[in-house]
């Protein structure tokens, strides 16, 4: 009997606790996380100085530009990166009229230099140090000559040969390369013959007009995240570009 007595009770302790709306807590919590992304950019500055000689009295424009057989005309080239830049490999191209380009130093008609001491082939050689350099340039900090030329390019119809030089290390936001590209000269066996009315390289005819002549340098860069070297970055580069549609914004 009693056994029933208290079954009656839990039963009528239970409505009583329904009744009046209460309720059993739990200890509980939450936590969110929330990550900001922002977006990354390649923001390069292709540097130069150009015609910066002195002019020859007579013969030499204002500028220093002129071609004279010779006479060299300083080319001074360096890409920059932006201090809200991502570190970046960077490169740069420079197209010659094919027609004043070869593959042979002997025919070449546009000669093209660089500074040797910041050529990852010569860098050691002390022969192309700067005046009190006392040791090579760090490897991160020199040149790589691409002898692949791409030739006869078509840029507003005249071809052109596009020669490559890779920075063999990457540049952190707000850095400068060293210098590439330094000079550009005519050929000092060039000679103007009189009865032919024609510019003439060891006594073959120039079929160009030397007073026109154009050195197109063109700067590039890559995000340097996810490449090892400066070829894999450029290899990516110019898969990339290859398949952007015609019209489409290439970024560099």
């Amino acid at each position: 009997m009693k056994k029933k007595i208290i079954s009656v009770a839990i039963v009528v302790c239970a409505a009583l606790i329904a009744a009046a709306g209460i309720t059993l807590a739990y200890f509980t919590d939450t936590d969110v996380a929330t990550n900001q992304f922002t977006s990354g950019k390649v923001d390069i500055t292709l540097n130069e100085e150009f015609g910066t000689q002195a002019p020859i009295p007579g013969v030499q424009d204002d500028e220093g530009t002129m071609l004279i057989p010779g006479v060299e005309i300083k080319k001074e080239v360096t890409i920059s990166l932006s201090e809200d830049s991502v570190e970046s490999y960077v490169w740069y191209t420079y197209a010659i009229p094919a027609a004043l380009d070869s593959a042979e130093d002997s025919s070449k008609i546009i000669h093209v230099n660089h500074a040797g001491r910041n050529l990852l082939e010569f860098r050691d050689k002390q022969e192309y140090w700067a005046e009190g350099q006392t040791a090579a340039t760090p490897e991160k900090q020199c040149w790589i000559l691409d002898y692949a030329v791409e030739k006869d390019v078509m840029i507003d119809n005249v071809a052109y040969n596009i020669h490559t030089v890779l920075y063999n290390g990457t540049l952190k936001a707000g850095e400068e390369t060293t210098v590439g590209m330094t000079k550009v000269y005519l050929d000092k066996r060039i000679d103007f013959d009189h009865d032919k009315g024609a510019y003439v390289l060891n006594g073959k005819e120039i079929n160009y007009n030397l007073s026109n002549v154009k050195i197109i340098v063109t700067a590039y860069g890559i995000q340097a995240a996810t490449f090892a070297t400066p070829q894999e970055a450029f290899d990516a580069y110019a898969a990339q570009t290859a398949d952007l549609p015609e019209n489409s914004i290439d970024i560099d």
